[in-house]
């Protein structure tokens, strides 16, 4: 019989409000006073809620008070303007924001547009202590992806300016986000959770908000993580990505764009892990 599991209940998280931004927060448990929390920034169409049961978990049982947070008018946080005109700016602001309250600089991993949004904190005065990009997009933003959609749901979201559409069927959303033998609980986790994604930002990310060469790249480390089977983002362009910051992509063997929900999940965290226990200070207890 299957059981659905309770992700808030078995990670035990603390939801938690950062003026319009809903956060979730794990705490190790003993606390380490001198590891660096760690701060997950979603995706487009995606919410805190991909990172539950794995990668918030994860990082808080290896001693790192582990943040996730949904960007405006994502899950539970609120907007200040219509959604459609949401842009990629509003969105650094809102790690930005959540960065400035949290307990100590963190480690900020974003994935796929949170990448991007990540690309553009790293060049920021935000105080960080490394970036982690996952599956992320290139500093040349949605130019050379493969974002597959039925031609009638394209044209859907430029008359509507909702790029929901594009996600909405089943079957092309197991494709572009998770494993070629997903299990069903898992697909039917992804689309129930599946949002509408802001028309502005997309626009941001095809052309008009694309990130500067880093400024911060040799003070500020950066960790990329790739997925070897990625429908949306090819390996070619993260080791692309890579470069710009002078290192090498990590590519995890046979996974999807959705590493945190893939069930190689743990591979991805753990390069993570290694990496951050490399940085000054930061493998302390």
């Amino acid at each position: 019989m299957h059981v659905e599991k309770d992700w808030h209940n078995m990670t035990q998280i603390k939801k938690n409000m950062i003026g319009h931004i809903n956060t979730l927060q794990k705490k190790p448990i003993p606390t380490s006073m001198n590891k660096p929390p760690v701060l997950l920034v979603h995706g487009a169409w995606h919410g805190a809620w991909c990172w539950e049961g794995n990668y918030l978990d994860y990082f808080s049982d290896a001693g790192h008070e582990t943040w996730a947070m949904d960007l405006r008018g994502h899950g539970d946080s609120a907007n200040t303007k219509p959604f459609r005109l949401t842009t990629i700016g509003d969105y650094v602001k809102d790690v930005e924001a959540v960065i400035e309250v949290m307990p100590a600089p963190p480690i900020v991993i974003g994935h796929s547009m949170g990448g991007l949004v990540c690309q553009h904190v790293l060049n920021g005065d935000a105080d960080v202590r490394g970036i982690g990009l996952l599956a992320s997009l290139p500093a040349s933003g949605v130019a050379g992806t493969k974002i597959k959609a039925h031609p009638l749901k394209t044209l859907q979201s430029t008359l509507t300016w909702s790029l929901y559409p594009m996600v909405s069927d089943r079957k092309n959303a197991t494709y572009m986000f998770l494993d070629l033998d997903a299990d069903e609980a898992t697909i039917d986790r992804l689309m129930d959770n599946l949002g509408d994604e802001a028309y502005f930002a997309f626009l941001g990310m095809l052309a008009f908000a694309l990130p500067k060469a880093p400024k911060m790249a040799l003070q500020t480390p950066v960790c990329v993580v790739s997925a070897e089977n990625d429908t949306i983002i090819p390996v070619k362009l993260q080791e692309t990505l890579a470069a710009r910051f002078d290192v090498t992509a990590n590519v995890i063997a046979n996974a999807p764009h959705d590493l945190m929900l893939s069930k190689r999940w743990e591979d991805s965290a753990r390069v993570f892990l290694n990496w951050i226990e490399t940085l000054p200070g930061a493998a302390s207890a």
